[in-house]
């Protein structure tokens, strides 16, 4: 007994000096993009599927995760530069766009003809994932990111209520027929939401007439973010956390690397001159936040968006030579679609004008 009351007061008083104010150590947060992954897929299916040897007939779905330095906001830039360039029809209507950037994730048309080459432009601080699903009918996971224990983020400029677990993106993808002037064409579908998956998944149960498990079994479903857009293979979808109504047109200038010189006397507790203004360099700086004064250390928003919780982990921004920092970091989860050529239409025997037997 007396051994874990020594072992309580060592750790209040160990609290205590780290917490101290004028501490330089780094304040340190959970994120559950921290512990983002592409959802485990069937590898029997990807290793037969016969489709993987020829991609120029292969009909289906490709998911890539990039976890790339945010320090200078990189992979906002190069999006913004995507949307500039942005010709023909949006590939994403507006109202699907814009329900999605309400709940913080914002979704850009990329062509195929440049999507390497403007990926490459970022720093991963991961290896990239990539993982082809093909086509599938049923619901599945493609991105899970860490355990969230919020019960509410932020919706635009109000809040929604969500249950706790791990968020994650679901989507299910199939190709399907398009008449264009040139005849039918295949096109993918593409349904995607977003989902909550509970952390007992205890709520399905097993009723008298042995129903199967649903989608809803798994965790709660953001209804409104359930979507269906239609690729026809020139464009991949590029998806990020971002603040909702943040204006990528306002983004802060890159972070400045700071030098200072070594100061041996600096007191780690409290000290006199704690209240006086310290030099811009030291100041406390937050995250990207529209209409404000851009700083760049630590320090959160007192309500983030689903988006943001999946796919940004909060870092240092600012930069000190000689010293470790806590790197931003952005997920990019890129949807590449792969539709095969033209659609062709199956003659079926026994009906009538199909070609075959009547």
């Amino acid at each position: 007994m007396r051994s874990a009351a020594r072992h309580g007061v060592f750790l209040l008083a160990a609290g205590a000096l780290l917490c101290a104010p004028g501490c330089k150590a780094v304040r340190k947060w959970f994120s559950p993009a921290e512990q983002v992954e592409l959802s485990p897929g069937d590898p029997f299916s990807t290793v037969k599927d016969a489709t993987l040897s020829d991609p120029e007939s292969r009909r289906g779905l490709e998911v890539r995760m990039l976890v790339v330095d945010d320090t200078d906001y990189d992979a906002p830039r190069m999006l913004r530069s995507m949307l500039a360039q942005a010709q023909g029809g949006p590939v994403i209507d507006q109202g699907t766009r814009e329900r999605w950037s309400a709940w913080g994730f914002r979704m850009v048309e990329i062509p195929m003809s440049q999507l390497d080459a403007a990926l490459g432009t970022l720093t991963p601080v991961r290896p990239v994932s990539v993982q082809w699903l093909g086509e599938f009918g049923a619901w599945r996971p493609l991105i899970r990111a860490g355990a969230s224990e919020q019960t509410s983020v932020r919706v635009g400029e109000s809040s929604r209520t969500i249950e706790p677990g791990r968020p994650r993106l679901i989507a299910r993808s199939w190709a399907e027929p398009m008449l264009t002037e040139s005849g039918a064409q295949s096109v993918l579908r593409l349904d995607l939401g977003i989902q909550i998956e509970s952390a007992s998944r205890n709520a399905f149960a097993l009723l008298p007439d042995q129903r199967s498990r649903t989608l809803d079994d798994e965790g709660q479903v953001i209804d409104s973010l359930l979507s269906t857009i239609t690729l026809r293979g020139d464009h991949a979808i590029v998806i990020i956390g971002e603040i909702p109504g943040a204006d990528w047109e306002k983004l802060p200038e890159p972070a400045p690397v700071v030098v200072e010189a070594d100061r041996e006397d600096d007191p780690v507790g409290p000290n006199e001159d704690a209240q006086t203004e310290r030099p811009e360099s030291e100041t406390e700086r937050r995250p990207f936040e529209p209409g404000a004064r851009q700083p760049i250390g630590p320090g959160l928003p007192a309500l983030r968006s689903l988006g943001e919780l999946m796919l940004v982990a909060p870092g240092e921004r600012l930069t000190r030579r000689g010293e470790t920092r806590n790197i931003p970091r952005r997920v990019l989860i890129v949807l590449v679609p792969s539709v095969g050529g033209p659609f062709e239409m199956l003659s079926v025997p026994g009906v009538a004008g199909s070609g075959g037997d009547s």
